[in-house]
Parts: structure tokens; C-alpha cells; sequence
């Protein structure tokens, strides 16, 4: 089963999306392949940018619905990056909505939800906190200062 780990970002003025290329840097350089769930088209292309402007002295490999990338992104789950890794994979989740899919949690090594500092936000973290509960998992939670 998949561990789920919530970080809380407390600084009103920190941008989610820059601490999610952060996190893929730090699971790139563990050698842990990477899912990244985006919310929709929109968001995806615009992940996608950041991380090719991210640093300008630093590359994060990634590709869009390539299950032989490093950091792969997508609109949805693909089997065939579940499918294309013999080890554990992570999820970074920006799609805003809990990973439910049995298969996905019991392939997914870690799934990672990154909460900004805006009571929305909160409030939809609260509600993948508690779906995540319902199936067991117990989530950790970091508080980003």
C-alpha cells in the first residue's frame, strides 16, 4: 500500500507549482520515476513549461504520457506507466481530486499532495485527506514553513 504524504505549505506567497519542481528535482536525483497527475490540459502544459524554465542551470527530464520518462505527466493514470517499471513508482498529485485506484495505490510507492496556503485549497486537501482515510491509508502530514 501506497504511503501518502500531505505537505502544507504555510507562506501565502510560496507558489505550489514551484515546490512541485522542487520535488521532482528531489525524486530525480533518488532515482525514483515519477507520475505527475495534472488537473487538466491547461495545468499540464503549464507544469510542463516550468520545469524546462525551472533553473536556468539545471534540466528536470520529463515528457508528457512517456511511461519511459523519469517524470512522466498526464491527465490520467496510465496503465502502461504502472506497467513499464518493474519497481515502485511515486505520484505527485496536482490533479485535485484523492488517487483511488486500487491498482495505482498498490503500485505507487508514495503518493505526494501539496496543499497551498489559501483556505480553499485547505478546505480540498481536507477532503483527499479524508478519502485517502477511508481507505486505510493514513497520511502524513509536513508542515512547509
Amino acid at each position: 500500500m501506497s504511503a501518502v504524504n500531505f505537505y502544507v505549505l504555510n507562506d501565502v506567497q510560496a507558489s505550489h507549482e514551484l515546490f512541485a519542481c522542487r520535488l521532482c528535482q528531489r525524486a530525480l536525483q533518488e532515482g525514483l520515476p515519477l507520475f505527475v497527475w495534472c488537473e487538466s490540459a491547461e495545468a499540464l502544459e503549464r507544469f510542463d513549461q516550468l520545469l524546462w524554465d525551472f533553473q536556468a542551470s539545471s534540466f528536470i527530464p520529463h515528457d508528457i504520457d512517456d511511461a519511459r520518462a523519469p517524470i512522466c505527466l498526464g491527465l490520467n493514470i496510465p496503465d502502461d506507466f504502472l506497467q513499464a517499471t518493474p519497481q515502485k513508482v511515486g505520484c505527485l498529485n496536482l490533479s485535485g481530486h484523492a488517487v483511488t485506484s486500487a491498482e495505482a495505490l498498490s503500485r505507487f510507492d508514495r503518493v505526494i499532495e501539496i496543499i497551498a496556503a489559501n483556505e480553499a485549497a485547505k478546505a480540498a486537501g481536507r477532503e483527499r485527506f479524508k478519502a485517502y482515510k477511508q481507505q486505510g491509508i493514513t497520511p502524513i502530514t509536513h508542515q512547509i514553513k
